[in-house]
């Protein structure tokens, strides 16, 4: 915990809106889940049936939800429904026979958004931008009294970056990095558009890579599985590109510990100060006009879609826009090398790499050749993977976990973020700062023990 930032008197009144299959779960666990309880009441919604289960649930968080008084209520409700968003935003009395003694929520967590690459630009606008948009709006609009105290949103690095120099910091909040790509760009005006809301106290953290306990999303999970699929295979695990390509990761226990710290932050911090402190400027991120200013390069604005322009609530191009906007990642620094050396280590194989001259080459000069590549790579793993699932006692024949990778995943992509500035304000400070192979291990345990892997 934090020493920077004051304790609250008593535990929060929190409101979760959706990550069940990202950050939810693991940030349920870190308020509730420890000797000490920092939040009262949670309220986790979701689109998603829990009883039965229409999603992967982990043990230690069913647990949780289904304990004696348990302070964690579920309502399966879909969020881009705005008729029912007053509803969500308001506490209960009581819960489990304890009064709640709040009008208000103190926090909410907004975790919602589509985080696959491969979903359409139409799925992205309606999951990511258009769903987060309308439950900020909503809260916004609410009664003084009853607007959420904190609106903390969460954003991954869904961006272009170059891979600094191992004697750089990382890319700062304040770098101009570029969106990539169509998931890149509508969760990068996500931020924008709640950002321009009035009567919000919001602000949000960019988190590093992710992995976890129960998480299945993002490509540090992939990489263990595909380990998992050579070593069955007897065959030794190479990568594309160069073993120094930083890739920054966290925990989700950290992300977690990040999303509450800046909650705490912006409780006790009147708005002028944290505008002061950590405001950074979020640029429009379309194709620009001939005079406005756009993180798209001029290379690429022909072929961009214009589908934004449909979209009436995207923030005008010359609008300033400023959020309180935090990087986290843990103190690992990690590369290419540190996640295949861990990868390798866990399953006992060798791993190598091909190199960025036969990646460039690949990329630039036989682009159906590189797709060609990645069609045939992901059926050796996946038709791997199948055998290994069907020879399991019993067999798994329903599992979130895969190892296909889409085209994305090749491409020379860094994660590269500076988080001084959260451990500066926030006191933010890695429970789990690198990532090790016994950790890597209990995830692949937990995912075995649920019949999964």
């Amino acid at each position: 915990m934090s020493s920077k930032l004051p304790v609250p008197d008593k535990p929060l009144v929190i409101l979760i809106l959706g990550g069940t299959t990202t950050v939810s779960r693991p940030l349920i666990h870190y308020l509730v889940g420890g000797d000490k309880k920092l939040a009262s009441y949670i309220r986790l919604v979701d689109r998603f049936s829990f009883k039965p289960p229409t999603t992967y649930l982990d043990k230690p968080f069913l647990t949780l939800l289904d304990a004696p008084s348990s302070p964690i209520e579920y309502k399966q409700i879909n969020l881009s429904n705005t008729s029912r968003h007053t509803e969500l935003f308001t506490p209960p009395s009581e819960w489990a026979g304890v009064s709640i003694g709040k009008e208000n929520f103190d926090v909410v967590f907004d975790l919602t958004g589509e985080p696959a690459f491969d979903k359409s630009e139409l799925i992205q606008i309606s999951n990511t931008y258009q769903i987060a948009l309308s439950l900020a709006t909503s809260a916004s609009q609410l009664d003084p009294k009853l607007r959420p105290g904190a609106y903390v949103r969460l954003t991954f690095p869904f961006y272009e970056m170059k891979s600094l120099p191992s004697s750089s910091a990382g890319h700062a909040e304040t770098a101009n990095l570029k969106p990539d790509g169509d998931r890149g760009r509508w969760w990068h005006e996500t931020v924008r558009g709640i950002g321009r809301l009035s009567n919000l106290n919001f602000g949000v953290i960019r988190s590093g890579a992710m992995y976890g306990r129960g998480t299945w999303e993002g490509e540090v999970t992939a990489r263990l599985v595909i380990g998992h699929v050579y070593k069955s295979l007897n065959e030794e695990m190479k990568f594309l590109h160069n073993p120094d390509l930083r890739y920054n990761t966290i925990n989700t226990i950290d992300i977690s510990q990040a999303l509450y710290l800046l909650a705490l932050y912006l409780l006790n911090t009147p708005r002028e100060t944290v505008t002061f402190q950590c405001g950074v400027e979020i640029p429009f991120s379309f194709p620009e006009s001939s005079s406005g200013f756009s993180l798209m390069p001029s290379s690429k604005r022909d072929s961009m879609s214009e589908m934004w322009k449909t979209v009436s609530t995207v923030v005008p191009e010359k609008a300033t826009v400023v959020v309180p906007l935090f990087n986290v990642v843990d103190d690992d620094d990690a590369t290419q090398e540190k996640l295949a050396k861990v990868v390798a280590q866990v399953w006992g194989i060798k791993y190598g790499f091909l190199g960025s001259t036969v990646a460039s080459l690949v990329q630039q000069f036989a682009k159906t050749d590189f797709f060609e590549m990645v069609e045939d790579v992901n059926e050796l793993h996946v038709e791997a993977w199948a055998k290994m699932l069907a020879a399991t006692e019993p067999p798994i024949t329903l599992t979130p976990i895969t190892p296909f990778l889409d085209e994305h995943a090749f491409r020379k992509l860094a994660i590269c973020l500076d988080s001084s500035k959260a451990r500066r304000i926030l006191g933010f400070k890695p429970i789990k700062p690198r990532i090790e192979v016994e950790e890597l291990k209990v995830i692949v345990k937990d995912f075995q023990d649920d019949g999964l892997w």
